[in-house]
């Protein structure tokens, strides 16, 4: 309204001001009536504005107008919206690789002029705006490029220090939990005293001898075995760590003593019901316990310990609680 008023509207934009209105709207439109085109709604949109930015340069470096300055000088200040924006809507090289592609169609007819006509084309204002700007618009490219580049690395940076934090709390072979895994849980739960977390013990009976006989390959897989077992019992609550050896514990938080036995019997009965295709019929002698959070969580793992060994002493492939 304030350009049409002051006479400084161009002849382009009496019409690109009404389909850049068109093309937004009809974008958020498709965006919110039909949300799985929101990525074709975004490039279509995105590529008309551009389309709009490039044909208005050609105008208006092109065409004599008197209110040539105006308008050049007010397309070139909003072009860099539509670079952000390729940042901002596409992958990092997809943004990169549209926002040059811009700024060199955004280029071309002013090179086109100089190359049929040379520099006195223009008059001084003209030509010094269209340098400055051009300027201005390769360090913005420069900076967001910057930006993006330092943004991928940062992130690769932070999955791979997510992969080796969790590299350094699961147990390589098994995929659940190692000793130190699980001792960040205890830690975790003794910063909120007062929460009972149930205890499982659980040995594999025997495991010595399915070493011996079939090798320390077997034995590998039949710990994987009794773990993928023992998961399919457990709630989402629930953590299954390798303690040491063939010792696997069951961590399972706001279960009381008798939940915790229910669930011990379950494992252990569930692992007698089955077969390994190797090492056959196997069992586990599993040590019950109940811990509070907030006291000494050694001495209720030395319980479950002594549970456990009292469950061999009685005759493996059983369940016993202290």
């Amino acid at each position: 309204m304030f350009e049409t008023s002051a006479g400084l509207i161009s002849p382009f934009d009496r019409y690109g001001y009404p389909f850049l209105l068109a093309l937004f709207v009809g974008g958020m439109v498709t965006i919110v009536a039909a949300p799985r085109y929101r990525g074709l709604a975004e490039v279509i949109v995105y590529t008309g504005a551009s389309m709009y930015f490039i044909g208005a340069l050609f105008s208006f470096t092109v065409i004599q107008a008197d209110n040539r300055i105006y308008t050049v000088a007010n397309t070139l200040q909003w072009m860099p919206i539509m670079y952000v924006a390729a940042f901002v809507l596409f992958r990092h090289r997809v943004a990169i690789l549209m926002s040059v592609s811009i700024f060199v169609l955004a280029m071309l007819p002013s090179v086109i002029i100089l190359g049929l006509y040379g520099p006195a084309y223009w008059d001084m204002t003209v030509a010094g705006l269209l340098i400055n700007a051009y300027t201005a618009h390769v360090l913005i490219l420069i900076a967001l490029s910057l930006v993006a580049v330092l943004d991928r690395e940062y992130e690769r940076a932070a999955l791979l220090a997510r992969s080796m934090e969790t590299a350094a709390l699961t147990d390589g072979l098994t995929g659940v939990a190692n000793r130190r895994g699980l001792d960040q849980v205890f830690t975790g739960l003794s910063k909120k005293p007062g929460v009972t977390v149930g205890l499982i013990l659980v040995d594999v009976d025997h495991f010595k001898r399915v070493n011996d006989i079939y090798g320390h390959l077997v034995g590998d897989e039949l710990l994987i075995y009794i773990v993928r077992h023992i998961s399919d019992q457990l709630s989402a609550t629930d953590v299954l760590g390798r303690w040491g050896g063939e010792e696997l514990l069951v961590v399972s938080v706001g279960v009381d003593y008798d939940g915790t036995v229910e669930l011990a019997e379950r494992i252990r009965a569930v692992i007698f019901a089955s077969a390994h295709p190797v090492a056959g019929r196997v069992t586990v002698s599993a040590g019950v316990t109940v811990w509070t959070s907030g006291t000494p969580v050694a001495d209720a793992l030395r319980q479950a310990d002594k549970a456990m060994y009292c469950a061999k002493t009685l005759g493996r492939d059983r369940v016993e609680a202290l």
